[in-house]
Order: structure tokens, then C-alpha cells, then sequence
């Protein structure tokens, strides 16, 4: 098992702290968001999408500290988390898809697979279990 941090672990980071904080930013604002997935601002969806801001301003701090972290045992812990939450948000989305706007809800699944893959790929790699991808 690799001890530092690698390369494409950090830049895996670097994405997804970006991603995140867009995502953050836009359900603190439901506003702005829900309609962007094609749904109608009401009290009790105002109310799950700032929940669903809190979670990714978590998962966007987590990223940050990915991104400052010196040694593997201090990030696994946050690959694993981000494996299994988008392995759930792929499913969740899959099955909601038909109440978004096609784009959105296309444009999210994209996403999911995308960070997926970097995160399973990180895990792979820091576990020894395939070759760096990045020198």
C-alpha cells in the first residue's frame, strides 16, 4: 500500500473539491437550483435542498483536507465515503431521472460516473492493486 499521496489521488481531490463547491453553492441556493432540474420551489423542496447543500458543503470540506493531506491512512477513510455515496447517488438518480430535466438529470449522472471512476480509480491505485496512472 502506498503511504503518500499521489499524484492523481490529489488531482481526484482537486476535481472533485471543485465540483462540490459549484453543487454547494447552487442548493444553498434552491431557488436558483431546483428549477435548473426542472421542478417547482416549494416549502418542503426548499427544505430537502438545503439538506442536500449541507451534505456537499461536507463532502466539499472533505475534499479540501484531500487536497492538504500528506499521507494515504489520512484520507481513506474519505475515498471510501465518496465511493459509496455516489455509487447511491448513480442509483438514486437513475431512479429519479424521470423527474428531472433530461439535461440536469443527464449532466449529473455524467458527473456521479465521472468522479466515481477517479475515486475508484485513487483507491485502486493507493492500495497498490494497479500501476500509478500519473508519474
Amino acid at each position: 500500500m502506498a503511504e503518500g499521496i499521489q499524484k492523481f489521488t490529489k488531482l481526484t481531490f482537486i476535481i472533485h473539491f471543485v465540483i462540490a463547491l459549484i453543487f454547494t453553492i447552487l442548493f444553498f441556493m434552491p431557488n436558483i437550483s431546483v428549477p435548473l432540474y426542472g421542478m417547482t420551489v416549494t416549502n418542503e423542496v426548499h427544505a430537502i435542498t438545503l439538506t442536500v447543500a449541507s451534505a456537499f458543503a461536507g463532502l466539499t470540506v472533505s475534499s479540501l483536507f484531500g487536497i492538504m493531506a500528506k499521507e494515504w491512512k489520512e484520507v481513506k477513510i474519505v475515498v471510501i465515503l465518496e465511493v459509496v455515496w455516489l455509487v447511491a447517488n448513480f442509483v438514486t438518480s437513475i431512479i429519479s431521472f424521470t423527474v428531472f430535466d433530461p439535461a440536469m438529470g443527464a449532466l449529473t449522472l455524467v458527473i456521479t460516473i465521472i468522479l466515481l471512476a477517479l475515486f475508484l480509480l485513487t483507491f485502486l491505485q493507493q492500495e497498490d492493486k494497479m500501476k500509478p496512472l500519473l508519474k
